[in-house]
């Protein structure tokens, strides 16, 4: 069975749609925008909760905040595969959090 695919224009005559089969492609943005729902990111969030078991390494540079000569830090990979990782510094003296992408 051949399949022809129609470009539906907003002033198409239905009738030239009558009996076709109708395919279209629908994202989750799309239906996230049409239900009026809030995007599924929680900002507020503490990373210390949300990477439980997460693997913390030092390394020897200061806190900006309070001079700390020591941060605790772990990656993501939160873009696309080529793209560099996020890095994410904890201080663990004051709790100042920052992050840098790579």
């Amino acid at each position: 069975m051949r399949r022809e695919k129609t470009r539906v224009k907003p002033n198409h005559d239905v009738s030239e749609l009558a009996g076709r089969e109708i395919c279209y492609t629908i994202t989750a943005e799309d239906l996230r925008r049409d239900l009026n729902l809030e995007p599924f990111v929680q900002l507020d969030k503490d990373t210390r909760e949300e990477d439980k078991g997460v693997q913390r390494t030092v390394v020897n540079e200061p806190c900006p905040k309070c001079l700390n000569p020591q941060l605790e830090y772990h990656t993501k990979q939160l873009r696309s595969a080529d793209e560099g990782q996020t890095v994410f510094y904890d201080c663990p003296k004051c709790r100042h959090k920052f992050s840098v992408n790579t």
